[in-house]
């Protein structure tokens, strides 16, 4: 499972931290970067609480991962250039990709138990490993010449093909059978996670609202390119490989506070796009990252893991309930940039955003203290 989850964020490191920077370089209009940016969340939320009644966790895994080989296939000759079909295209792959994430989020609950933040961060880190190496052969290799992306999304595919039969004859990786609880009950009768739930669809909500900005501001602002890019992921990725294990052990002593400390310091993004005048207050601001990621990949996910009975209901909410928040950010931030820029000019109006989203994500992080 080690070299899936490797093979797995080598691939997605190929391409996902691209496809924003790249929907703007194509043409795709703002409330089309606006899904893009929130497809992985929401498309992937909205296909896992249906899911919930499967016992062959271990089949959609290997049927989910030889379908995005398939669709990045799609991408690389036929949708990339087209900003219609790049869209659609995308959409699919954030669908079958939250498919692919709800097995492996059922696999790694069994797997952790006991020791959530140590057995999660030794996996978030293989995966991080794997993201890291990928992200910088996406840069190395693309810089400014963007015809380049044809060849990555094949490579990506080709690592999803090859992660298919990695898995294929792996056995016993269903989890045990458990009850289903009806959403509605579950809502109800679990407070606790129905208050978690909500605080983190309004996170979602205000997190979410920067990310069709953050392209902008990358294009318009800093006049970034590939390579730029891959750098400000590569410094992310290396500060989670750092951080990632000891964040793991210090959310094992203390839940509540790595929760909060991982959305309040978020504010540093918009923040450093808001007012940096060069690419590399960018690179500075992002060493932060490896806290952040650190907490995403362990502490929200664990407070579902260990406050309820139904785990497959409760992960299935958890994304949907998410996947709505980004969706619902993204697309009034969308909508909003047109009328903010009509009246401020593109730069000024790009910042301004941007501050106000950073002054957003401090108040509601606050929440979680309470949760």
């Amino acid at each position: 499972m080690k070299n899936y989850v490797i093979i797995q964020n080598l691939a997605n490191g190929l391409v996902s931290p691209f496809m924003s920077f790249l929907a703007a370089i194509i043409g795709v209009p703002s409330i089309g970067i606006s899904l893009v940016s929130s497809a992985s969340s929401f498309f992937s939320g909205i296909v896992q609480l249906p899911l919930r009644r499967n016992r062959h966790v271990g089949y959609l895994l290997r049927l989910s991962t030889m379908l995005l080989a398939t669709l990045w296939l799609t991408m690389a000759f036929i949708a990339y250039g087209n900003p219609v079909l790049y869209l659609v295209t995308y959409i699919l792959i954030a669908g079958v990709s939250g498919v692919n994430s709800f097995a492996w989020s059922l696999i790694m609950e069994r797997l952790s138990r006991g020791s959530r933040g140590r057995v999660l961060a030794t996996y978030a880190f293989y995966g991080s490993i794997g993201g890291l190496l990928a992200t910088l052969m996406t840069g190395m290799l693309v810089g400014d010449n963007y015809v380049v992306m044809h060849y990555v999304f094949i490579g990506s595919a080709v690592l999803n093909f090859a992660n298919t039969i990695n898995i294929w004859y792996i056995k016993h990786m269903d989890p045990d059978s458990q009850v289903i609880d009806g959403v509605i009950m579950m809502l109800r009768n679990n407070r606790r996670l129905t208050r978690f739930l909500l605080v983190n669809t309004l996170f979602a909500i205000v997190w979410s609202f920067a990310w069709p900005l953050f392209p902008l501001a990358q294009v318009y602002l800093l006049n970034m390119n590939v390579e730029q890019l891959a750098i400000v992921n590569i410094i992310s990725g290396s500060s989670t490989l750092i951080l990632q294990r000891l964040v793991g052990r210090w959310f094992d002593r203390d839940r509540r506070l790595i929760m909060f400390l991982g959305r309040l310091l978020l504010v540093t993004f918009p923040l450093s796009y808001a007012l940096a005048n060069s690419v590399y207050v960018i690179y500075l601001a992002n060493i932060i990252a490896g806290f952040t990621n650190s907490a995403s990949n362990i502490a929200y996910m664990s407070f579902v893991y260990d406050n309820s009975r139904d785990r497959k209901t409760a992960i299935g909410l958890y994304n949907l309930f998410y996947g709505i928040g980004t969706l619902i950010g993204s697309l009034v931030s969308g909508a909003l940039i047109t009328l903010i820029i009509n009246y401020a000019g593109l730069r000024n109006g790009i910042r301004y955003m941007l501050l106000g989203d950073a002054a957003a994500r401090a108040v509601v992080a606050t929440l979680y203290t309470s949760v």
